[in-house]
């Protein structure tokens, strides 16, 4: 399983971006992806439970302009 926190730009919010993201991955049927809004600190939290490169790239490649930092663990 890989955790992504993505640390999201001021003008964006968290929740908004996070529900995108779930329309964007359920476009593409990544079903083993957990995404949670951290309104309070505008970041929004991302596992990967199984080790999909697909879906890693399809999460990272949708955050980029929307991040201003990501931890990955």
């Amino acid at each position: 399983m890989r955790n992504y926190r993505f640390i999201i730009h001021d003008q964006y919010q968290a929740n908004s971006i996070a529900e995108d993201l779930r329309v964007q991955l359920d476009i593409n049927r990544f079903n083993d992806v957990n995404i949670l809004p951290v309104d309070n600190r505008n970041e929004v939290l991302v596992q990967v439970f199984e080790s999909n490169g697909a879906a890693e790239e399809t999460v990272e490649t949708f955050m980029q302009d929307y991040q201003k930092g990501i931890v990955i663990e």
